[in-house]
């Protein structure tokens, strides 16, 4: 009798390290994705304006780029994504990952995703900057760099400023993340003007059509 309830306790213990453990294993990365933080800071540099109450609105820009790359609609939609090779595939830069298929010149959706959310919190510097007449360019920003620009004659913009910004953001820090554009590629790289092959454009617009979505079902 004591050989088979010793035998019993020692396979509930497996039974109960197998139910245990799967779970664990199985949301190590939901987990991640749950408790990513991002922070974002600015200045105003001389000669530059920003609207009145500026700050709150880089607080709402903050907070809402941080729910949609936290998201299920976010994943899900950069998953099903496929772009041009914009990345720094032959850099020495180890600040991000480089996912290439050498077979098809192409960069899945789901690596985009991978970079942008390889690191649990991430704080950005916004340099908010007058860029005279010159009005074709919202900002600028450069790979590793977790300082940008942005040129303030759009921020006087009237709208749902924090809604756009986010989306600015969100296509800024594609950047940061080595994904470039176009006239920045290598000539056997190059693909053209069309932005959907373009990482940073693709996901500066899925953020923009998820925050018009969820403003729309009144969640932002």
């Amino acid at each position: 009798m004591k050989k088979i309830g010793l035998l019993l306790l020692i396979v509930l213990a497996l039974l109960a390290i197998n139910i245990f453990a799967i779970p664990s294993s199985g949301h190590s990365k939901q987990t991640d994705i749950a408790d990513f933080k991002l922070s974002v800071s600015y200045t105003v540099e001389e000669g530059a304006k920003v609207p009145e109450g500026f700050a709150d609105t880089v607080k709402k820009a903050q907070m809402l780029l941080a729910k949609v790359f936290r998201s299920k609609e976010f994943k899900e939609a950069l998953f099903k994504q496929s772009y041009n090779d914009s990345a720094y595939s032959k850099s020495k830069k180890a600040c991000f990952l480089v996912v290439y298929d050498e077979k098809t010149g192409r960069i899945s959706g789901e690596a985009v995703y991978q970079n942008l959310l390889k690191e649990k919190e991430v704080k950005l510097h916004i340099n908010v900057k007058n860029n005279g007449d010159k009005k074709g360019t919202l900002g600028a920003s450069y790979a590793c760099n977790y300082q940008f620009t942005t040129y303030d004659y759009w921020l006087q913009e009237k709208g749902e400023l924090a809604r756009r910004l986010a989306r600015h953001i969100a296509h800024e820090f594609t950047h940061i993340r080595g994904y470039r554009h176009d006239n920045k590629v290598p000539t056997p790289f190059k693909w053209g003007r069309d932005v959907e092959e373009d990482p940073a454009y693709g996901v500066g617009n899925i953020v923009g059509e998820i925050l018009t979505a969820w403003s729309k079902k009144s969640l932002i």
